[in-house]
């Protein structure tokens, strides 16, 4: 009678369970934009490891919610097979679970899952303090009834087992010696009861149990901690491309019917999109480290991705399923998606390798091409389009700086060919126009005659990356100008660049692929690392100061690049290095990205904020390797009314620790080889 009414329960739970794992692939499979993962197979596997059995990110930043949650992830694993064992002693009494391999090694599992069995309920205790005592933030709605339930859940798993086996303890059928902690459960609760009772009590504990397990793992679905179903699909499918980079859309072979681009409709997204929605456990430390939030933005990265699991949830069979868009004052505004600075903050800080910011990009992609950007971002769209530069300054005024210093320029008196030369300067917007971006361009060619390289610009030859179109979702408008670069980069063959600007160099390096511009890319950080380990250039002067370094999201998050300045920092006599609080994958945004620095921004400033942990850590000097970040540095110290705290780029304060000026000599004859060059001028006129 008992193995038929535990064969009912089971085949129950498990159909029950398949109902609603086939629901979930329904709705999962109703997002039709393709998202291929299955390359790179040994790299996915060593994620499971790193970050499913290793718990990475879970330990990192949040000590306590991680050690509790490893507890509880550890104490799973052994567990179920506990529980499993438990279930099959309903059909085979007396089964063991390692009983085959003889000796002492089901006495040994006993030992562990006793001992782990207690370290779990410690975790719980750990997790409602969590919950109710140690200060989150405004990232989380603490004490949610789901929570509740399922830590209730994990709680009842735990007494149900230590009640069994304490009953069995006290009719002498299991090792108490091996089980000290049931043993304990034993002496005070059954040390005066009778084998009937003892009996009785076992089967109690058993049922109880095993009602327990098969409800917890149907409720599991319906729970925000569906996670323990998801996250191993969800970290083995996770996105392996650089994170720099946006998927390209194609607009040629785009179908005649389709409506529009981005991501609007729930059929827009992806099917892994809609699996990390469904593997988020709400703990919001993606929320947690917004730039956005921080500063009383609307945006809550966290929010982004339970709305379209909620939205999945709430039109399942519906018709709004296919109708209805996400991006909208209903679900997610306007407001909330344009607030992104596009940092990775987010992806950096998720346990669960969910990508947030992908998600905010593809909406925003479909609010701009819908119409829906405005502002002065919309005015600097159309700049970059007229003119191929954010301020719609002429190309012919491109990098007035060259002549001066002499700097051959491809197409212009510099040749033809970029073979010619060692490696090409990208100078960038800012490097081109910006007064602040010239003076920093300027720096880093007089470094690269010191250190005896040869090098050209681009001069008009070179256009904005179309890394702020992109960033605002003006895809169309991007690609325009890829294609522009990228036409100009093979006529020239270009072979290597050196970009200034993480922004352009994360475009060049990342995106350009996608349009034929197969470029080897380097940062100008790790260039003149590079040139000061080869002995090219030498710092000599001593710098007596105290500096921090502010690392760009572009540059760090973005393509890990932490140690290179630190190490051209490192190599300057005198200076000392005290690093931010929030630094290296943890820095703060400046607040410029994703094409927020041309956009009004409402106060508080995400720059201020940065500027504020940097005027609190008592420096002299905050060192910037992104031309975005000195702008917002700058604005930051007139808003706070500080003078003296000074903004430099790691180039500049190379520079003050070498001789310079320098020799012009190195592209005398280079210039006078050209065909197009004057005897009487060896640079050329932009």
């Amino acid at each position: 009678m008992k193995e038929a009414i535990l064969t009912l329960l089971v085949v129950f739970a498990l159909l029950f369970l398949l109902r609603n794992v086939f629901g979930f692939f329904k709705i999962m499979l109703s997002a039709k934009r393709p998202a291929e993962r299955l390359d790179q197979i040994i790299n996915r596997i060593k994620g499971i490891f790193v970050y499913v059995l290793g718990q990475k990110r879970i330990l990192k930043n949040y000590t306590w919610a991680g050690v509790e949650h490893f507890m509880l992830f550890w104490g799973f694993m052994i567990i179920t097979v506990g529980s499993l064992e438990v279930l099959i002693m309903g059909y085979v009494p007396g089964f063991e679970f390692f009983g085959f391999l003889g000796g002492h090694a089901q006495e040994v599992f006993l030992l562990i899952l006793d001992i782990v069995q207690s370290l779990v309920i410690v975790a719980l205790i750990m997790g409602a303090l969590n919950r109710t005592v140690i200060p989150s933030g405004k990232r989380r709605e603490v004490n949610s009834i789901d929570a509740v339930v399922i830590l209730g859940m994990i709680f009842g798993l735990m007494v149900t087992d230590f009640g069994f086996r304490a009953s069995k303890i006290s009719m002498g059928l299991e090792p108490s010696d091996w089980l000290p902690i049931s043993t304990l459960w034993a002496s005070f609760f059954f040390s005066n009861i009778n084998v009937t009772t003892a009996a009785f009590t076992a089967e109690f504990f058993w049922w109880f149990h095993v009602c327990l397990l098969l409800a917890f793992l149907n409720y599991l679905p319906y729970s925000k901690h569906s996670h323990v179903l998801t996250v191993v699909p969800n970290i083995f499918f996770q996105n392996l491309e650089p994170r720099g980079k946006m998927t390209k859309i194609d607009f040629e072979n785009a179908p005649e019917d389709q409506e529009h681009f981005g991501s609007g409709k729930f059929e827009d997204f992806s099917w892994k999109d809609i699996l990390d929605s469904y593997t988020c456990t709400e703990c919001g430390r993606c929320t947690d480290n917004c730039p956005a939030w921080a500063t009383d933005k609307s945006l809550s990265p966290r929010d982004i991705v339970i709305k379209l699991r909620h939205f999945a949830s709430e039109n399942a069979e519906k018709e709004e399923m296919t109708t209805e868009y996400l991006p909208s004052e209903e679900w997610v505004t306007p407001e909330e998606l344009y607030a992104c600075t596009t940092c990775s903050a987010c992806v950096e800080q998720c346990p669960l390798l969910i990508d947030q910011m992908g998600k905010i990009l593809e909406m925003r992609r479909f609010l701009t091409m819908e119409g829906q950007l405005t502002g002065t971002a919309v005015r600097t769209l159309q700049k970059l389009q007229s003119h191929g530069n954010p301020w719609g300054f002429e190309t012919s005024d491109r990098s007035p700086w060259a002549k001066e210093e002499q700097v051959p320029v491809l197409g212009n008196g510099g040749g033809d060919n970029a073979e010619d030369y060692e490696v090409i300067f990208w100078t960038g917007c800012f490097g081109a126009y910006d007064p602040r971006g010239q003076e920093v361009a300027q720096t880093i060619s007089q470094l690269l005659k010191k250190a005896g390289i040869s090098f050209a610009i681009m001069g008009p030859n070179e256009t904005c990356t179309g890394d702020p179109a992109r960033r605002l979702g003006e895809e169309a408008l991007f690609q325009e100008l890829a294609m522009t670069n990228a036409e100009n980069l093979n006529t020239f063959n270009v072979k290597k660049i050196i970009a200034n600007c993480p922004h352009c160099f994360n475009t060049l390096k990342n995106e350009y692929p996608d349009f034929g511009a197969n470029v080897e890319v380097v940062s100008h950080t790790e260039f003149l690392n590079d040139l000061i380990k080869e002995g090219k250039l030498s710092p000599t002067h001593a710098i007596e100061e105290e500096i921090t370094y502010h690392d760009p999201c572009y540059l760090g998050r973005h393509n890990r690049i932490f140690d290179e300045p630190r190490e051209v920092l490192e190599a300057i006599p005198g200076l000392k290095i005290k690093e931010l609080e929030r630094t290296r994958e943890n820095s703060f945004c400046c607040g410029a990205g994703g094409g927020k620095v041309w956009m009004e921004e409402e106060a508080p400033r995400v720059n201020w904020n940065r500027f504020e942990e940097i005027q609190d850590h008592g420096v002299e000097t905050v060192a910037a390797a992104c031309p975005f970040c000195s702008t917002m540095f700058e604005d930051a110290a007139k808003f706070h009314g500080n003078e003296t705290i000074k903004i430099k780029d790691i180039s500049e304060l190379l520079k003050d620790s070498i001789d310079l000026p320098v020799n012009n000599s190195n592209f005398k004859e280079l210039a006078s080889d050209s065909p197009e060059s004057e005897d009487n001028d060896n640079t050329s006129e932009v």
